[in-house]
């Protein structure tokens, strides 16, 4: 392994935004019985989080090609302890809902840093080492929501994460600014990545934002509404439903783990057609037998398919546009993520749960069928 600082750095990074990425939902009884915030109001935040995750994607690809990745990342790291910290006067909501939109949109941001500095990690494994940082991120994400659920009531509990978090992230910001300037080589991983002169291939980076949009309607959808369906229209206790989202949350995570060592030998293209062709098939049998268990191999077969996907952005642009041409194809994505998700609860209010959640196959479905064509073509004879 090559920058084994950095990918340190890294590591603990990803955890820490996993703890932040958790907050949101773990705190919401602190803010509506403590801060006497009502539902609608919680809303907001989620969908100011949203928002904050467009827009500083939007703005952070330029930052990262201007000053380049080691300055950008140690400014999003500061930036980020700096939101946690706006976080601690939450009791005013508006306070509460610009430290979301900061908070979630730089961690987002920093996440699709970190998988941009993947290629400098290792020449033969940098996918398996960038599944293993993401599965570090669940871990900090399930980890906090099994510690800390229990105190989301707890305005000392809500102070001293935060405070927690920023203290650790400012030496993290210094020890990246602190390191040496990788120069990204022509050539990664046995794939041709396109020099500074060259043309910005539009037609396919936007084939992959689709094929990623896609992904994350499925992902998200299943996530958002299972217990919902499961309590709804199976009529299965609420206990049964977790398990299965639970269940569903460990192969995501499980998965990056294991099915991470053999991306690289795969091939990053053939591996995410296969997960999603695999997990398409088995999310059919879920909604068609009832057995949410299923949803275990669903989240197993689909957990290398976002990092995976998101790192191809960057083979079809110039080096000079690679974060932005990335942070745009994430942006465009999670656009069609939010819009489908407003679509579709009004389609489950129409149509019920039993005829809306099967289209969360289609999604699989036409994402696997779009990734045939991101395959170079030599490749998809072998």
């Amino acid at each position: 392994m090559k920058n084994k600082g950095l990918y340190i750095i890294s590591a603990a990074l990803m955890v820490i935004l996993g703890v932040s990425d958790a907050l949101r939902g773990i705190f919401t009884p602190l803010f509506t019985s403590v801060f006497g915030f009502d539902m609608s109001q919680v809303g907001v935040i989620v969908s100011a989080s949203y928002l904050g995750n467009l827009i500083c994607l939007l703005f952070g690809g330029m930052i990262l090609d201007k000053i380049g990745r080691k300055k950008a990342m140690a400014f999003f790291i500061i930036a980020l302890a700096l939101a946690e910290l706006l976080l601690l006067l939450g009791s005013n909501y508006a306070i509460l809902v610009f430290g979301f939109f900061l908070a979630l949109g730089i961690s987002t941001l920093l996440n699709t840093t970190i998988n941009l500095i993947s290629d400098s990690f290792s020449a033969t494994r940098s996918l398996m080492l960038l599944n293993a940082l993401f599965f570090l991120q669940g871990i900090g994400t399930s980890g906090s929501q099994l510690i800390l659920s229990r105190y989301s009531s707890s305005i000392t509990v809500w102070n001293g994460v935060l405070i927690a978090m920023a203290v650790l992230l400012i030496p993290l910001a210094i020890l990246v600014m602190r390191m040496k300037e990788e120069k990204r080589e022509d050539k990664a991983e046995g794939r041709t990545i396109t020099d500074s002169t060259g043309k910005m291939q539009t037609g396919m980076i936007a084939l992959i934002a689709l094929t990623l949009g896609l992904y994350l309607i499925a992902e998200h959808g299943i996530t958002n509404y299972i217990i919902m369906y499961g309590t709804s229209y199976l009529q299965i206790s609420a206990a049964e439903a977790g398990l299965a989202l639970s269940l569903y949350s460990a192969g995501l995570m499980i998965g990056r783990l294991v099915l991470g060592t053999v991306v690289d030998r795969i091939g990053a293209e053939k591996m995410i057609f296969l997960s999603l062709v695999i997990a398409t098939l088995v999310a059919i049998a879920t909604f068609a037998t009832s057995v949410l268990t299923l949803l275990f191999i669903v989240g197993l077969a689909i957990s290398i398919v976002y990092p995976t996907t998101v790192s191809l952005v960057r083979k079809h642009a110039p080096i000079s546009l690679g974060a932005r041409a990335t942070t745009i194809a994430v942006s465009a994505a999670s656009i069609l993520d939010v819009i489908f998700n407003a679509v579709f609860g009004k389609a489950i209010d129409s149509f019920g749960y039993g005829r809306t959640m099967p289209v969360l196959c289609i999604a699989l479905a036409a994402s696997a069928l779009l990734m045939i064509l991101v395959i170079p073509k030599g490749k998809r004879q072998q």
